[in-house]
């Protein structure tokens, strides 16, 4: 059993520490788990003595360097057996206040759950993934105490309300959702990279990166090199396309400052960055409008998030600082230069903080209500 855990003592009935138990999945993008670290890190700034220990299916790479002890379990379902022995063990070790499921609600797991009599919650955000817990699952999302959907109700179609109306139990909407804004390492960054104030920084990121269209994105930005640089000759290119990129990586040069399939703290790199090339993933879309930072967006037509009526391009556009883009090269290419030219565009940012920490203040309210009673 692959593990990040160390040993708790047992818990007293005089502890006030609260232990909660998170499952996520990550099989495709970064999404699942991203969200469920940045509920953990809410939690954990509302309450400093919070334990927290994440049930994985993938995403070692991710989860480690947030410091969370994690223990992978099997996601196939011929392993299913396996996963539940692990969650009976780990429950019995840990002995959790709540078991958080972060989309999916596998049964297995659920199971643990009840016969341990530990309370339990199903959060994510829509997409098939979401919708097929109500048409395949129903009875179970029943016997959960709360039910968080992971942004605004105006942003869900009525379709999936009347959807999501079939659970019988308490349900939060309650977005967007980011990660706990801690102090950014710019100089660091800087520092490490050999870069001076005046260069300019393009960062190329398209989070879980298993799109084909990632690669011909990568491959138009290459292309475009002689006309970035005639316009912008200080500019250094930084690759994070993601662990699932299946395409080649470029080699480091006099452009190309910085090549990684995967970096835990991508936020750091967005915080160095001039502009940024991005695919439309909701968490994605949601960081980059945090941060002001001009953006170039290329929504995947075969991608699942969507909020609201439209998809997530039509969300991206809606702030200031995201151009949406076709992946035409002559088009994406005139989207970058005339990003490289803008300055960060903070007339959205502080409205945007104030609602994510609103939607942050709620789900962790919802989480320790459910604790607490």
């Amino acid at each position: 059993m692959n593990n990040r855990f160390w040993f708790l003592p047992c818990r007293s009935d005089s502890s006030r520490s609260r232990r909660i138990l998170f499952h996520t999945i990550n099989h495709v993008g970064l999404g699942h788990i991203n969200r469920a670290i940045a509920v953990a890190q809410w939690l954990q700034a509302a309450l400093p003595d919070l334990q927290v220990l994440f049930l994985i299916e993938g995403g070692e790479d991710f989860i480690e360097p947030t410091g969370y002890p994690w223990i992978l379990i099997p996601g196939q379902a011929s392993e299913y057996e396996h996963a539940e022995q692990i969650a009976r063990q780990t429950i019995a070790v840990f002995q959790p206040d709540v078991l958080i499921h972060e989309t999916l609600l596998r049964p297995t797991l659920h199971r643990a759950a009840q016969d341990a009599r530990i309370k339990q919650i199903v959060m994510g955000s829509l997409g098939e993934a979401l919708r097929d817990q109500f048409h395949y699952h129903l009875p179970l999302l029943n016997e959960v105490h709360q039910l968080i959907v992971l942004q605004q109700q105006t942003e869900v179609l009525p379709a999936d309300q009347a959807l999501i109306a079939h659970h019988n139990g308490p349900t939060l909407y309650a977005g967007p959702l980011v990660r706990y804004k801690k102090q950014p390492h710019n100089g660091m960054l800087r520092t490490k990279f050999g870069l001076n104030p005046e260069q300019k920084i393009l960062l190329i990121t398209f989070g879980g990166g298993g799109w084909d269209i990632a690669r011909s994105l990568l491959n138009t930005i290459q292309a475009a090199r002689e006309q970035i640089l005639s316009k912008h000759p200080q500019t250094r290119l930084i690759v994070i396309p993601g662990p699932h990129f299946s395409g080649d990586l470029p080699t480091v040069d006099d452009f190309v400052c910085y090549v990684s399939r995967f970096e835990p703290f991508l936020n750091d790199f967005v915080d160095i960055a001039s502009a940024v090339v991005m695919m439309a993933g909701y968490s994605t879309v949601n960081e980059i409008a945090a941060s002001g930072i001009p953006a170039v967006c290329v929504p995947a037509l075969d991608a699942e998030d969507q909020v609201g009526a439209g998809g997530m391009g039509e969300y991206a556009q809606t702030f200031p600082n995201i151009t949406v883009s076709t992946p035409d090269p002559h088009t994406l290419t005139q989207h970058i230069l005339d990003a490289l030219e803008r300055k960060h565009d903070f007339s959205a940012v502080q409205s945007f903080w104030q609602r994510a920490e609103a939607a942050s203040q709620k789900i962790v309210a919802s989480i320790l209500h459910v604790i607490n009673n």
